[in-house]
């Protein structure tokens, strides 16, 4: 709607449209005066009755588009004001008496819909007219009234959006035709989208104009919803007082009046930082969700308890959110301070709750002693890391130095808890050397720290402290002594010596005799050769001339001396050296 009727233009475009489509009803309706003498008295719109709407609902359409008509009038006037300064006067008084018409002609149909059966229909209707109301008296700057008004809107608006949601719902189970459901689903969030709108762009800052210029509006909370709960009832619009019965018949909640029988907070305090609240929604849901006597976490022991606690804190964050989006342009740098030191406050616990019931979790694996189960706690510290990384970049924690150093630790303790998780798989798959090596890096890692490993006394709901940290140290100095033995003892019997029988004759690998011999079969004896390549050498060296020597030596006397070289020196070196044997340890006969 904001979108598209922008310019008075587009006002001027929208009301000729509107115009035509109520000429057209008219004719089908036999509401057409031809003789335009003395129209006032001739004209049939104005006496359109109650028993008409029974017979034809269209009669009503005929008011409601009437008071559309003078409406997209009076909001093309305001349009033309708010560009130019001529004649401000003249049209501020035509704006006014287009939407005093306006509101007649919402009266009129008020008046003859009091039969109506739809509840919903004449919720619908009453929005409308003090939607027309309240802009009636912001025109007059009739600020009581206009506060009435805007909050008989927003309470019913919400109602509204309330029961389209539990339509929607109940919707979801109905068996219908798939067009017909398509159908159904679109109109059902178009008229959604259509409630936020006139929440965001017209009843929400109208409230909080009239709330600013009333004078008798005592309080320090700015919250629309507490406001219009409370301001509905003012009565001063007693023809507006049927859209409260209504809602009073069917959910008396969002028309009664907020907290009031219980002491609001007005403050919260957040590291020596105090913020104010403005909201008094919030600062009640934060009154339960920090009573740990009402929330009794302490005594939790299943995760899913915290899930509550999980629920309300989001929803708390979601509520500031949306008004912190709402005020985005308040120029009051107190409130705007305010509202950070809040949204970390209530992020920061938020974080915590999570951590807290992550934490159960992992208590509630590893007590069942399932090494199957780590995997599962491996990632649920992964999880509970981010979640100390989130904490660690939320405004205003990094400024303060004792705060970061302690998530700082309390990251790295978590580290070291998944870390041992990993070292625990490892000894049970009797990989120990790995498992060493990974409490060796823990010890470095985290026992460096000399001072006190936590600067701040504690964390919300108890999640670790120094104490604790204490009994981790002892415990990590126990595995780091028995993966020392484990994997020595591991070292050991897995030696090489037991590999090789023959290196040691005093020792043999009792677990490998099956190995050795098979005494379940014959034994088979077979020769081993021993250091071959030495005996082949020295089989070389052995004479064998078998007597041969005998029989060539009357051949060699006979010789004649002539026949016989002389020996030179050098033939006698070659011979020497050829005598020299293998390494020169061995020589030939």
């Amino acid at each position: 709607m904001s979108a598209y009727l922008v310019s008075s233009d587009d006002y001027h475009k929208q009301r000729k449209r509107l115009n035509k489509r109520l000429n057209k009803l008219r004719h089908e309706l036999n509401l057409i005066t031809k003789d335009t003498k003395d129209y006032k008295n001739k004209e049939k719109t104005s006496a359109i009755s109650a028993a008409d709407y029974e017979k034809n609902d269209k009669y009503g359409l005929i008011l409601l588009l009437t008071a559309e008509r003078d409406n997209l009038y009076a909001l093309e006037i305001k349009n033309v004001l708010e560009i130019s300064n001529e004649k401000v006067a003249s049209y501020k008084n035509l704006m006014i008496s287009k939407i005093k018409r306006s509101l007649q002609s919402t009266q009129k149909l008020l008046s003859i819909t009091a039969t109506e059966k739809s509840d919903l229909k004449r919720i619908e209707i009453y929005i409308y007219a003090a939607l027309v109301q309240g802009q009636l008296s912001i025109a007059k700057k009739q600020w009581a009234l206009a506060l009435n008004a805007f909050s008989i809107a927003k309470c019913a608006l919400d109602f509204l959006y309330a029961q389209l949601e539990k339509k929607e719902k109940e919707g979801e189970g109905r068996t219908v035709g798939l067009s017909e459901e398509d159908n159904e689903e679109d109109e059902e969030a178009f008229n959604k989208i259509l409630v936020n709108e006139l929440l965001d762009t017209v009843v929400d800052p109208s409230l909080s104009l009239a709330v600013s210029q009333d004078d008798n509006v005592i309080g320090s909370t700015t919250d629309l919803k507490t406001i219009s709960h409370k301001h509905c009832r003012d009565g001063k619009l007693p023809y507006l007082n049927g859209a409260i019965k209504i809602i009073e018949k069917i959910d008396p909640s969002f028309v009664s009046e907020l907290f009031t029988s219980v002491e609001l907070i007005r403050s919260v305090t957040w590291r020596d930082h105090e913020a104010n609240l403005y909201n008094d929604e919030i600062a009640y849901r934060l009154m339960e969700l920090t009573d740990d006597d009402k929330t009794n976490w302490r005594a939790f022991t299943d995760a899913n308890q915290f899930d509550k606690l999980i629920t309300g804190w989001t929803e708390v964050l979601e509520i500031h959110t949306s008004s912190s989006e709402k005020n985005q342009d308040d120029d009051d740098i107190e409130k705007v301070q305010d509202r950070a030191i809040l949204l970390t406050y209530i992020s920061y616990n938020l974080l915590f709750t999570r951590l807290k019931r992550d934490l159960l979790i992992v208590d509630q694996l590893s007590s069942t002693n399932d090494i199957e189960n780590n995997r599962d706690i491996y990632r649920l510290f992964n999880g509970i890391i981010s979640i100390t990384q989130e904490l660690k970049d939320l405004p205003g924690v990094y400024n303060d130095e004792d705060l970061f150093a302690s998530l700082e630790n309390l990251e790295k303790y978590f580290t070291a808890k998944k870390q041992i998780v990993l070292a625990e798989s490892f000894s049970y798959n009797n990989k120990f050397g790995e498992a060493l090596k990974i409490y060796s890096y823990i010890e470095n890692e985290v026992l460096s720290v000399e001072d006190e490993f936590y600067k701040i006394q504690e964390f919300p709901y108890q999640v670790t402290n120094n104490e604790e940290f204490e009994d981790f140290k002892k415990e990590l100095s126990k595995k780091l002594l028995q993966a020392h033995i484990s994997a020595q003892f591991a070292y050991d019997s897995t030696s090489r010596e037991k590999l090789y029988a023959i290196e040691n004759i005093n020792k043999y690998p009792l677990s490998e005799l099956k190995d050795l011999v098979n005494l379940s079969k014959t034994p088979r004896i077979q020769p081993v050769l021993s250091k071959p390549v030495l005996f082949d050498v020295a089989f070389n060296y052995i004479s064998y001339d078998l007597g041969r020597s005998s029989n060539t030596a009357g051949a060699a006397n006979v010789a004649s001396p002539s026949a016989v070289s002389p020996v030179t020196s050098s033939d006698q070196d070659d011979s020497s050296k050829k005598r020299g044997g293998f390494f020169g340890m061995f020589g030939r006969s």
